[in-house]
């Protein structure tokens, strides 16, 4: 039996197969099982093609047509012969030790399901990047990046039922979660291969979407790329989470009850805008204005300032003098969980309404945030549409209204955030412990807050654009490092699946009757 099986999947005779064969053949692990799904049975192979598939012993061809990605992977599982089996996909140039390494990890370990390892972007016109992955950690979401080749314990994948068919694009997600349920997956901290980038995959990553947005990450939109998915690539991603939600038993069902009130409580004003604020001179005005204008009046404004030095605290002063309903708080700690404690703490309102102070707020934004949580009982949030401007204000179409449609209580721990305005009950704030600042001081406290809050109560849609959200190089988001933004959000989702894993077990515990 060979030591490893790589399955070379073949869509179109045009695929370059001799470069990729040949970084194949010239593996240092020679015992290989090399099975090559031919998918171009109506669209026949080059005379040179059929030549080097006939060039040696290990090559195995299989001629079928399948009816999506998910049952070609699947059948390439089932004729493997070898207990590792690996995919290679196209435009990918493999260092000669990759098998030899991923075959040894594997073996070193019998609980390790999958190993994989960082990679090289080879640009046309020469220019190469390194990709430098992270080790797993528990990341649920697909957003999770293992590269382009990675290697399988055959008997990990059959005892977790392997690729299911019924998916179009989401089958390696939901394997990927089937098998971070029972087993390891391994980074390999080397680089050890290449994926050829193409002009117009180049063109994208220069010039559009995440370039513009100023957010990291994997996609034509960086970071933000989850929310432009296909419907049915979204509905398919969100089927194989929520079946992992199910499997531990964190899937939530019950009904959100009402957020509390007594009759005699009153509250004036009605509602409390808190805004941050770090050297932002050059925008705090136009957040300030934007309120200012609103349809809605009865609101107070609470400018919690974390030591600005541009100019921006007297500017708020100055706003002051002219308008008693806004208050600034100084404060020398410039850690955002902090600043929104100190808002909330002095803040009167019924409600709590949070805005970036290099965001703005539309005339009706108020208005309209308050008049459904009036009428909503059940609603702890509520949570509008938003588009995104530049530094300028310019609307940035090409990115369209971003809707979150794709929310609620049990995807909001895939996804990575519920979206903008957000407009809280401030005693449900009160009763959460307020925003966490010793565990997301810098970094999805309200990510945090809105996971804990949808365990109780609605978070509900306000369908229209209520909100401005500016991208420009300075923003706070974009220079927040990486690497602690996906370890706050991972740490978030692993204990409220632990939370609701505990809740579901109360809810449902059987009842005994009383003699």
């Amino acid at each position: 039996m060979a030591s490893m099986t790589i399955i070379i999947p073949l869509y179109t005779a045009e695929q370059d197969l001799e470069t990729t064969l040949k970084g194949v053949l010239d593996q240092s692990l020679k015992d290989i099982e090399i099975l090559i799904l031919n998918q171009c049975i109506f669209d026949p192979l080059s005379s040179a093609t059929e030549k080097l598939l006939a060039s040696d012993p290990r090559i195995v061809r299989v001629d079928a047509r399948y009816k999506n990605i998910a049952s070609m992977k699947y059948d390439g599982f089932k004729r493997a012969h070898s207990d590792y089996v690996m995919e290679l996909p196209p435009n990918i140039v493999l260092n000669p030790n990759l098998c030899e390494k991923y075959f040894q990890a594997m073996k070193a370990k019998p609980e390790t399901a999958m190993v994989y390892a960082d990679y090289r972007e080879l640009y046309p016109d020469g220019h190469v990047e390194e990709k430098i992955l992270r080790d797993y950690d528990g990341d649920v979401t697909e957003r999770a990046h293992f590269g382009f080749v990675y290697a399988i314990r055959r008997e990990s994948y059959k005892a977790v039922g392997g690729y299911d068919v019924s998916y179009n694009s989401a089958q390696d997600y939901d394997l990927r979660l089937k098998l971070s349920e029972h087993y390891d997956l391994v980074r390999l901290p080397e680089i050890l291969y290449g994926v050829r980038i193409s002009p117009e995959e180049a063109e994208e990553k220069t010039n559009v979407g995440a370039s513009k947005l100023f957010f990291p990450g994997e996609g034509k939109y960086g970071g933000f790329s989850y929310l432009f998915y296909e419907k049915d690539e979204e509905a398919e991603i969100e089927k194989a989470f929520k079946d992992f939600l199910r499997r531990q038993g964190a899937y939530l069902t019950h009904d959100p009850v009402e957020v509390p009130y007594r009759g005699d409580e009153a509250f004036s004003p009605m509602v409390s805008v808190i805004i941050p604020a770090y050297n932002r001179v050059r925008f705090i005005g136009k957040a300030l204005d934007s309120i200012l204008k609103g349809t809605l009046q009865d609101f107070e404004i609470i400018v919690v300032d974390n030591g600005s030095r541009d100019g921006t605290i007297e500017l708020v002063e100055e706003y002051c003098r002219r308008d008693d309903r806004i208050r600034l708080i100084k404060n020398d700690k410039n850690i955002i969980a902090f600043s929104l404690n100190l808002g909330v703490k002095a803040a009167r309102g019924k409600y709590i309404s949070q805005l970036d102070s290099d965001d703005e707020y539309t005339p009706k934004t108020l208005g309209m945030m308050v008049d459904h949580l009036e009428k909503n009982p059940k609603c702890a949030i509520a949570i509008s549409y938003y588009e995104l401007m530049d530094e300028d204000g310019k609307t940035m179409p090409e990115f369209g209204v971003i809707e979150h449609l794709e929310f609620d209580r049990n995807n909001h721990l895939r996804v990575d955030g519920a979206g903008a305005v957000r407009t809280w009950h401030r005693k449900v704030i009160e009763e959460f412990g307020l925003f966490n600042e010793e565990d997301f001081g810098h970094y999805a406290e309200d990510y945090d807050l809105v996971t804990q809050v949808a365990e109780k109560y609605d978070v509900d849609r306000v369908p229209a654009v209520l909100y401005r959200y500016r991208r420009h190089p300075d923003n706070t988001d974009s220079r927040r490092d990486p690497e602690m933004k996906i370890r706050n959000k991972t740490l978030i989702r692993q204990r409220a699946i632990a939370r609701r894993i505990r809740l579901n077990k109360k809810l449902h515990r059987p009842q005994h009757s009383k003699r």
